[in-house]
């Protein structure tokens, strides 16, 4: 090892006192950071973060968190004009208007007048993926983003150069542009499987680069270098590129560390070792709902980039490779798996092995990679078509078949409320559980409710056909608050009703089917779904809210149930479902939501649940929550709880669990928040457990401030035991 060391300084040491004058001399261009105001206040006040320009039809898409003013459409020409010399008219569009325009006309007639720019407000990742599909339809596969960067007052020029360059080459792409820092990624619609497309890209490329370096800018930018830009790496750094070389081999003379990058092939073999695309990639029996092709598209949009791999706290994908850091459980080794099993000649059996399936169990199924992923690949659906796979072939373990079920065992502790309390508060009953069930001993459980809360509907006159001439909802409760916490339903319609809203809760209702679908047993969430829809299908084709209390409820209302049926009663329902708190954010806004509030005197830390976020409905939980006069709130939004429904009861995860957790345990147990709040009833689990402190859902706290339901402070003040919560 002090060999080792001594050969890298001496060879360092000589690398510097012989080049030193030509280090000191080059001078690589670096695009400078300047300051546009104007384009800074576009992007702040509007929210528009992506700017995507259809170079060959000159026009511009801007994406968008909320919806955009009136005046959204004036103040983009005059930030355009200000900030990029650009005159133009600009046109603001809704995702679906933008969808229809591609899937008639690519861009419609807009794409006629190059001087007219398209403003699409994207709110959330559903309509993006729905947008997607159109726009690889009409020009072909999305495959590799040529990154560059510019001085920003060269950003005009460098820009009509790459559209020449484009035309040059009858290709279509688009641009994704930090224009404060000239930072412009182009991604032309190739199809990389197609040998003429892949020579046609190399030559873009290499022009592309080229009027980079030419203007002053660089090849290597936000993405680094890696090896789609390596080939050109001399071309930027010229007499400098030979010192990179003997950096390299006195350091790494072996090739171990990143082989082939910065100072890799020369240039004249194959520039990127692309993948080969399956001949047939669909497997022989399916058991989701998938469209024709689309198991093949999912598992070749992953194209490796590893941002599934993430820490940083701004991001949630994916909870278990953060606490275990296995490549296994990160989302692309995932679809990577899936699209190696379904290659042409493989065992048409291999995708329901049990090997298989201990990869998909590393996936609970939180939806953040679909939602975070940047080419949106669905890698949950992939998981549970894998899962179901196996089921049908091999069954289910106790355990799994167990959790699957547990509205079944939900119904029947709250029906034996009494014996079943006191038995879960047994150590002996805790370790059978553990060695018969699975169940966790360390875990502390709910407590199950002596009367559900369908039954306490049913006697209040609450499944009756509502009155009409209110407004109306049909809630839909799902397990944990009917059979553990029934006061989080109570509140629920205590505030509704108190806000002018008629409730009506659609008898005969079960739990949502998302336990036996995580676990792959798609007959019974199939089944459930069924049942379900027949209790609330009239409600939404009558117009009626299907209101949730459990983000996990409406996520499979929304959108796994079209994963399970192909079904107009499942169609109607999911256009008609809506979050609680997002509701009531609804009736905030048009002025309707009463804010009549008793003072609460205390900090909470407020979670936001992984299912709430993959709606896309936005996050208003926090917002409603500060509303209550002397309620300070915090907003944990740093991970996973780690809970991820019932994966976190099994004694094999309880660990992973709580580290998957930890960013957000760790939030919560400061001194800063006395109480926790969250809307998913297992995170709620998991913040009373891991952090030792009492959470309410935002329904409960707002039902305590309108003076509803006085005993939930006494709720609050509850010591958490040891093994019942």
């Amino acid at each position: 090892m002090q060999a080792a060391a001594e050969r890298i300084a001496e060879g360092r040491g000589a690398v510097a006192s012989r080049q030193v004058a030509l280090i000191r001399g080059i001078n690589v261009g670096r695009a400078k950071r300047v300051a546009m105001a104007d384009l800074r206040a576009l992007v702040e006040n509007l929210g528009y973060g992506d700017v995507r320009t259809l170079l060959n039809s000159g026009n511009v898409v801007f994406t968008t968190p909320r919806a955009a003013p009136g005046d959204a459409a004036a103040r983009i020409e005059k930030g355009l004009a200000t900030v990029l010399g650009v005159s133009a008219r600009v046109t603001v569009v809704t995702a679906a208007e933008l969808a229809a325009a591609i899937s008639d006309n690519p861009l419609g007639e807009v794409a006629d007048d190059p001087s007219r720019l398209l403003v699409a407000v994207l709110r959330n990742p559903a309509d993006r993926r729905k947008l997607a599909p159109l726009i690889k339809q009409d020009w072909g596969a999305e495959v590799l983003a040529i990154g560059t960067r510019v001085p920003p007052e060269e950003l005009p020029a460098y820009l009509h150069h790459i559209q020449e360059i484009l035309q040059r080459h009858e290709t279509t792409a688009s641009y994704l542009i930090h224009a404060a820092t000239g930072q412009v990624h182009a991604r032309p619609f190739l199809d990389l499987a197609k040998p003429d497309d892949a020579a046609k890209l190399r030559v873009i490329a290499d022009e592309v680069y080229t009027a980079a370096i030419d203007l002053g800018g660089t090849i290597s930018t936000q993405h680094g270098t890696g090896l789609a830009r390596t080939p050109w790496v001399a071309r930027q750094y010229g007499r400098l590129f030979p010192v990179f070389r003997e950096l390299k081999a006195i350091f790494d003379p072996r090739q171990l560390l990143n082989p082939g990058k910065i100072v890799g092939p020369d240039g004249s073999g194959p520039l990127w070792p692309l993948r080969q695309q399956p001949a047939a990639a669909e497997p022989p029996k399916r058991f989701l709902v998938w469209r024709q092709d689309e198991v093949r598209d999912e598992t070749v949009e992953c194209n490796g980039c590893g941002h599934c791999r993430t820490e940083t706290p701004t991001s949630r994908m994916c909870p278990i490779f953060r606490a275990t850091h296995a490549e296994e459980a990160s989302p692309r080794a995932k679809a990577n798996l899936v699209r190696h099993l379904l290659r042409e000649g493989a065992d048409p059996q291999a995708l329901s092995s049990e090997e298989v399936r201990d990869v998909a169990d590393l996936c609970v199924n939180c939806k953040m990679c679909a939602v975070e992923c940047p080419a949106h690949v669905n890698v949950p659906k992939l998981m549970l078509e894998a899962k179901a796979a196996n089921v049908a072939e091999h069954g289910m373990d106790r355990s799994d078949w167990v959790l699957a079920r547990t509205e079944s065992f939900a119904r029947l502790g709250s029906t034996f409320s009494a014996f079943t309390n006191a038995a879960l508060g047994s150590r002996t009953v805790r370790w059978l559980l553990e060695k018969t069930f699975g169940v966790s001993r360390k875990r502390r459980l709910p407590r199950f409710a002596q009367r559900s809360f369908l039954r306490r509907a049913e006697r209040r006159g609450w499944t009756n056909p509502p009155r009409f001439g209110r407004p109306r909802v049909a809630y839909f409760v799902d397990i944990f608050a009917n059979y553990n916490d029934p006061s989080i339903a109570e509140a629920v319609v205590a505030v509704l009703h108190h806000n002018g809203v008629e409730v009506h809760v659609p008898p005969g209702q079960w739990g949502c089917g998302m336990a036996p679908l995580a676990y792959g047993d798609v007959e019974t969430a199939r089944e459930t779904l069924q049942h379900n829809l027949r209790v609330l299908a009239e409600s939404a084709r009558e117009g009626v809210p299907i209101l949730c209390s459990e983000p996990t409820a409406a996520r499979m209302l929304r959108f796994d149930a079209l994963d399970l049926l192909d079904d107009p009663d499942a169609r109607v329902v999911a256009e008609n479902t809506v979050e609680f708190t997002t509701y009531l954010d609804q009736l905030r806004r048009q002025g309707r939501l009463r804010t009549d509030f008793n003072p609460l005197p205390f900090s909470i830390g407020h979670h936001v649940p992984c299912h709430l976020k993959a709606l896309g409905q936005g996050v208003a939980g926090p917002a409603l929550l500060a509303l209550i006069p002397g309620l300070t709130v915090h907003t944990i939004d740093v991970s996973c709880s780690g809970m991820a429904g019932t994966f976190g009861l099994k004694a094999r995860n309880y660990d992973v669990s709580l580290e998957a957790g930890r960013p957000m345990l760790e939030k919560l147990r400061r001194p800063t928040a006395l109480f926790g709040a969250t809307e998913c009833s297992t995170c709620r689990l998991q913040m009373e457990d891991g952090a030792g402190k009492r959470t309410l859902h935002p329904a409960q706290y707002l039902a305590l401030a309108y003076g509803l339901m006085p005993d939930l402070l006494r709720r609050l003040h509850q010591p958490i035991r040891d093994l019942v919560l």
